[in-house]
């Protein structure tokens, strides 16, 4: 027997992870710019690494938080349709 549909408490529970794990994402970044930001470094190597973790990296890493809060809602969205085609 095949299961189609959805348990919609593991879908919630996927959306809380999805949710909470970007937030984990978004502190860690904050921690590690506030920690790059408070190194005594100079020179044309500070200069090129700054420039990339605040272009290259923190886009990326923004981009994934991003992604993740955008699957966390349509998740929960998803569970919600489907309660409600169940009452």
């Amino acid at each position: 027997m095949t299961f189609l549909g959805m348990d919609v408490e593991q879908v919630r529970h996927l959306s809380s992870q999805l949710s909470h794990q970007a937030d984990q994402i978004e502190n860690i970044l904050v921690s590690l710019t506030g920690t790059l930001d408070s190194t005594q470094w100079t020179g044309p190597d500070s200069d090129r690494f700054r420039n990339e973790w605040a272009t290259s990296h923190t886009s990326g890493l923004r981009q994934i938080v991003s992604a993740m809060q955008d699957a966390a809602h349509r998740a929960e969205q998803n569970a919600a349709e489907q309660e409600n085609a169940a009452r």
